[in-house]
């Protein structure tokens, strides 16, 4: 037994993903730095710059796709370089322009998400085809050579990265999706429970419910970036996209859903009394279907069937004697419509739960048969603009860089454009990473200049002693241990994770093995520092990404999309994909501002906009399934209050959208407080006159349900303007902070 302790103890830091990461990431570029050398390639820190930017991808996919999109795009740049450096060498304009082109298409390509699945293929082409330019044109004869080289070291660098991905520790992008939806869950689990708890014995634990909120954002915020890493990544991942999808909608339908359970007064408590042995068995059945969804099963396996139906049959068979006794004739109309907010809010929970189950069972597993493929939406391709503008900064970038080296022969010509080009091209990225994007990118360069120039005073001490092959290699490794310790939680590659990257690529090309002249070192750090200066100033000067920007554009979106929601000829599967991803988008761009004006107060008042928002969705999508289960002869009778509402609600929805649009919220928004008024007295009147007394004792169970959800619907839209009219946008909406 103390022997099995200690081999515990021995093995327990490798089940951490940092260390494990690290272990990877060495490993992988002392491969290609090796198998560089030993095939005497040119420049071997072509292989490990290539190695560090693809060990960015994570998670296993189809292991002979990749390998193939990364052959097909490095020979495609290959060839393409060699063409443009001995064909219009002698023509610098028609070189650049065509440089451009390539550049732009592949970056552009690069970024298509998720509508292409070859984001390698395109990446690899277009860095390719810059590194022979790059050598080439400063030695158009020897081009074919440099050519073959430069292929020759990039895919080095592609295949040791995909052969320590696929063989050491391998990580399954479906797995991990699973496991962190399944933690999701459980936290889902647990607000419902803490609600329904604080529902039927009338207390407040609200600040249980904020650290649970909190909880779930993060974990929500996580399976989105796995969604896009695991799509660009594993084709089998984004070949069940829509399944994935699925799950991430109805998550958060049903985490709306449980923080719906809101707590009442003591108005509602005769209800309560009257039900409280069925809404216990309501939440018992619930509680024991999470666990269901929630236990652990082999791959494939079938789920035991649910209780849930018996359940509510029973508490609804409740509810409909308790009418028949004319207890809901001996309350306010109010007090109704309060009490069936809750019960609406528990049939969606079950709902959701239902849907749920046959998600969750067609999730693809390892080692298992792939589950029916849910559909995507399929819709014809539309312009990316925001990528439209990174793919031309990055080739103007890349143009330039190499304009440069042709007439003003800057020192460290080789690593300049290729630095011009990843600064540009992973601006994007660097937000997702946690960066603030373009936002005070001049001094972030300043910093990077003095952290650089560090780093060479440090090269040149050091170099005569990495003149040993044994102690470069463990300095290589415990520097890229730490590196990849450092970044393995990191979604994506930052800025300061670009400026290590190839920081330890001029590091591998200076060749310590040999004399190295202070000069070269300079050269090699002043050509990163040019490179990056002039993707930051193209970046920061021309269509500049800022993350209150994104912020906009996400929110702008977003609305747009809500009113769309109502509308039932357009995909409903992709509109509600949308309205659950854009939030947790959103909520990431307003944690990267970074400008004086944005104190934690509006990021706090952004948080609270952008719950409510959400909760308006997963409103708006309950009542769309509501108002369609209604019976034709029940909609008759409140169609004009309920078109009214449509309208208004509409109406709200585009000044909200304007306001952001414009940057600029200090205005009234309209109200839809006349169009409820109408509804709620259009309900007592049908009450007073006993429209309904002939019906089945559902009929005003299922009216009082939806007219509930239109009322809790228009007073979080008035939520959403309260808290829109307090923001100051228009102090920090526009292009500030260089």
């Amino acid at each position: 037994m103390p022997a099995q302790t200690e081999s515990t103890t021995l093995l327990s830091p490798f089940s951490d993903m940092r260390v494990r990461y690290g272990i990877k990431l060495s490993l992988a570029s002392l491969l290609s730095f090796y198998v560089a050398l030993d095939l005497r390639l040119e420049h071997p820190n072509w292989a490990v710059l290539t190695t560090l930017v693809m060990m960015n991808s994570n998670f296993v996919g189809s292991t002979a796709l990749k390998a193939l999109l990364r052959c097909v795009g490095t020979i495609a740049g290959a060839f393409l370089g060699v063409w443009l450096v001995g064909t219009y060498t002698s023509s610098p304009v028609l070189f650049l322009l065509l440089i451009f082109i390539i550049l732009g298409i592949a970056v552009y390509k690069f970024g298509q998400y998720p509508s292409t699945q070859a984001p390698y293929a395109y990446y690899l082409v277009g860095v390719t085809t810059l590194s022979v330019a790059t050598y080439g044109i400063q030695d158009p004869s020897d081009v074919w050579r440099t050519g073959l080289n430069r292929a020759l070291e990039i895919l080095d660098g592609s295949f040791s990265s995909l052969a320590v991905t696929s063989i050491i520790w391998p990580r399954y992008a479906s797995e991990e999706f699973f496991e962190l939806g399944s933690k999701a869950l459980e936290t889902v689990a647990e607000v419902v429970s803490l609600q329904t708890a604080s529902y039927i014995q009338l207390r407040d634990r609200s600040g249980q419910l904020e650290e649970l909120r909190k909880q779930f954002e993060q974990q929500v915020a996580t399976l989105r970036n796995l969604l896009q890493a695991g799509a660009q990544e594993s084709t089998r991942f984004y070949g069940r996209l829509g399944n994935y999808n699925a799950f991430v909608v109805s998550l958060t339908n049903l985490f709306q859903a449980a923080v719906h359970l809101e707590t009442k007064g003591q108005e509602e408590s005769l209800y309560i009394a009257r039900i409280q042995n069925e809404l216990a068995a309501a939440s018992i059945a619930v509680a024991h279907e999470f666990q269901i969804l929630l236990s652990a099963y082999s791959p494939g396996a079938r789920l035991p069937e649910t209780t849930l139906d018996e359940a509510f049959d029973t508490l609804s068979e409740k509810l409909s004697a308790l009418r028949a006794a004319g207890l809901l004739d001996e309350s306010s109309i109010e007090t109704n419509i309060d009490f069936y907010s809750h019960i609406a809010a528990l049939r969606t929970i079950r709902y959701e739960l239902l849907e749920m189950r046959q998600i969750k069972q067609g999730l693809p597993r390892l080692r298992a048969a792939y589950p029916e493929r849910k559909r995507a939406w399929d819709l014809l391709p539309t312009i990316d603009w925001l990528w439209m503008k990174i793919a031309f900064k990055s080739a103007l970038a890349s143009a330039l860089s190499l304009l440069l080296i042709r007439w003003v022969h800057p020192p460290g010509p080789a690593v300049l454009p290729l630095a011009a080009l990843l600064f540009s091209v992973l601006q994007r990225n660097f937000i997702r990473a946690g960066n603030t994007g373009d936002l005070r990118a001049f001094q972030r360069l300043f910093f990077a200049c003095l952290i650089l120039s560090l780093y060479a005073a440090l090269l040149i001490l050091i170099t005569p002693f990495s003149a040993d092959y044994l102690a470069m290699n463990l300095v290589l490794f415990v520097g890229l241990f730490i590196f990849g310790f450092l970044t393995a939680r990191t979604p994506g590659l930052s800025f300061w994770g670009i400026v290590s990257i190839l920081a330890t690529s001029v590091f591998v090309g200076l060749n310590p093995q040999v004399p190295v002249a202070s000069d070269t070192i300079i050269d090699s750090v002043v050509g990163l520092i040019t490179g990056m200066a002039i993707a930051t100033v193209i970046g920061r000067l021309i269509w500049p990404l800022l993350p209150q920007r994104l912020l906009r554009d996400d929110l702008v979106e977003f609305l747009g999309e809500l009113k769309e929601l109502s509308n039932p000829k357009l995909p409903m599967k992709k509109i509600q994909t949308r309205l659950a991803l854009l939030p947790i988008e959103a909520l990431q761009a307003a944690k990267r501002i970074r400008l004086p004006d944005f104190t934690g107060e509006h990021l706090r008042q952004f948080e609270l906009l952008i719950r409510a928002l959400s909760a308006l969705a997963a409103r708006r999508t309950a009542l769309a399934r509501l108002r369609f289960e209604l019976p034709t002869r029940l909609e008759a009778l409140v169609h004009s209050e309920l078109e009214r509402l449509e309208i208004e609600f509409g109406q709200m929805t585009d000044a909200f959208a304007d306001c952001f649009r414009k940057g600029d919220c200090r205005r009234e928004f309209p109200t839809v407080r006349g169009a409820l008024d109408d509804l709620h007295q259009r309900a007592v009147q049908i009450r007073r006159e006993g429209i309904l007394a002939t019906e089945s004792l559902d009929a005003p169970i299922e009216l009082l349900e939806i007219i509930s959800m239109y009322q809790r619907t228009g007073d979080t839209l008035e939520e959403c303007a309260s808290l829109i009219k307090s923001l100051s946008i228009h102090l920090y909406w526009g292009d500030y902070a260089l």
